[in-house]
């Protein structure tokens, strides 16, 4: 898997150079043209085309953690009580949310805005999921690996670590949908639509920060996803 990963963000990065240079090129070429409505519309669908590829090869960097990152200490619970005030009253409608955050400090060595965008990414889900109302939970607090995998974290180092968990109690996805769901190559979402940062981005942030994170789901009973970053001591 590990190989598979550091394949697929070799040739990620590879394919975005050629699609950043396809589009950019046929940019300038669609500039240079004379007025040909067709010509311009054939480079217009083929320069969209590249940015799509553009998008994925992205999402495939991100998966095989190799986002750059600008790492600083953190205070998890503090920001992610941020991201949860942010919401807009207007996406809550009909919605219980309840926060539980830790009231000591949990401190991670993160980026910011990354995890920001991670977090907004798994409410938006929940949300989404949950069109005729239901409870969102937020958690933030401390959490001990020991010595001996569990089922769920099989890869979880021993250690200290901050944990961030969102359960909702929407429509829950089938095993086969929720096996997929940090998959860079699928989503449930509606094609045209803003699909947001996608699951397998968060996954590969929180690989790149030396965590972990799993995603837990019944159909018709909701959804929970668990991050686990290092704590940092100090």
């Amino acid at each position: 898997m590990a190989a598979l990963v550091e394949l697929a963000g070799a040739v990620a990065h590879e394919l975005n150079n050629i699609f950043t240079a396809v589009a950019g090129n046929l940019s300038l070429l669609d500039e240079d043209l004379p007025g040909d409505a067709d010509s311009s519309a054939r480079i217009g669908e083929v320069i969209r085309t590249a940015q799509r590829g553009i998008v994925l090869s992205s999402k495939l960097q991100a998966f095989a953690g190799r986002q750059p990152l600008r790492r600083k200490r953190s205070d998890i619970s503090r920001l992610v009580g941020r991201v949860v005030q942010d919401l807009p009253p207007a996406r809550l409608d009909g919605v219980r949310l309840r926060v539980a955050l830790a009231r000591e400090e949990c401190p991670s060595f993160v980026d910011e805005d990354k995890l920001r965008a991670c977090v907004d990414e798994i409410l938006r889900n929940a949300l989404a999921a949950m069109p005729d109302g239901g409870q969102i939970i937020v958690e933030t607090r401390s959490h001990t690996a020991g010595a001996e995998p569990t089922k769920n974290m099989p890869a979880l180092r021993p250690g200290r670590y901050v944990m961030i968990a969102v359960s909702d109690t929407g429509k829950g996805m089938a095993p086969h949908v929720a096996a997929r769901a940090v998959d860079p190559l699928f989503t449930t979402k509606t094609p045209g639509i803003n699909a947001g940062w996608g699951l397998s981005n968060c996954a590969g942030f929180v690989r790149q920060s030396g965590g972990y994170m799993t995603l837990a789901s019944k159909l018709g009973l909701g959804t929970r996803v668990e991050i686990y970053l290092p704590l940092q001591q100090g």
